[in-house]
């Protein structure tokens, strides 16, 4: 391994309920997280990837098994993106976007300006004043990615950040998304039902099965073609063959219960 491990994980597992009504989400799941890489998680709906990540982030407790965090790197910052933005209903787009930075410390006219440009760059230039009730669910999701970016993490946790965003507007995201990632050393955790942005945005691709979840392939793509564009990659005959081949897995794995 090139890269001191960030994130290990050992045979973990999560069981809801007690006695004869039980639900077992997560069985025997391992892996380790390097420094500064990006592990993408997809699987079926429904399959406990979201519970997997909850754990990861200290948000529920694990049944049985470990999670290991380095502790340098959850000192110096950890961020979470759901599902949904839960943007703060009285404070601004500008505002919100600016939380995370703001928990660390004062806010210096240059963070602010730095947090202004973000939000242009996220396409939400024009709305900084405006209230979430007032912003679409695709606008305040991006807010939330922003948010988090901005708070400078270390580790990353995000469960389908941009599932609520057009298709259009999310290939432009993922390809700004990764580089952000990538040029801040974040170690990334990104649960998603979507295959093809598993593929382009992970260092390696996990695929989960049926509840309950297990991890059952992993992979590390290496394209040829576009491997930092979200739309170029496709043209890459790497990214077919992988898509083919997690879409089996998945398509093979136990059906949900």
């Amino acid at each position: 391994m090139d890269q001191e491990p960030d994130i290990i994980v050992e045979d973990l597992g999560k069981v809801f309920g007690t006695g004869d009504d039980t639900l077992k989400a997560i069985e025997s799941v391992s892996f380790v997280v390097p420094r500064g890489r990006f592990l993408s998680i997809v699987g079926p709906s429904g399959c406990g990837k979201t519970t997997l990540l909850r754990i990861l982030a200290g948000l529920m407790e694990p049944t049985t098994g470990t999670v290991k965090l380095a502790p340098e790197r959850v000192n110096a910052g950890v961020a979470y993106i759901a599902q949904s933005a839960l943007l703060l209903p009285w404070r601004t787009l500008l505002q919100n976007a600016a939380l995370g930075l703001e928990l660390k410390g004062p806010l210096s006219k240059a963070r602010v300006e730095r947090i202004s440009s973000q939000v242009n760059r996220y396409g939400l230039g024009g709305f900084e004043k405006s209230l979430p009730a007032e912003l679409s669910g695709g606008m305040a999701q991006r807010v939330a990615v922003v948010r988090a970016l901005e708070s400078r993490p270390h580790l990353l946790f995000c469960d389908e950040p941009f599932s609520a965003i057009d298709f259009v507007t999310r290939l432009s995201l993922n390809t700004r998304f990764k580089y952000m990632c990538g040029v801040q050393n974040i170690t990334t955790v990104f649960v998603t039902h979507n295959i093809e942005e598993a593929i382009f945005l992970g260092d390696e691709v996990a695929v989960m099965s049926g509840r309950p979840a297990r991890i059952v392939a992993t992979y590390r793509p290496k394209l040829s073609v576009g491997s930092e564009d979200a739309v170029e990659c496709r043209k890459s005959p790497e990214f077919t063959e992988l898509f083919i081949q997690i879409w089996r897995d998945l398509k093979n794995g136990p059906a949900l219960s």
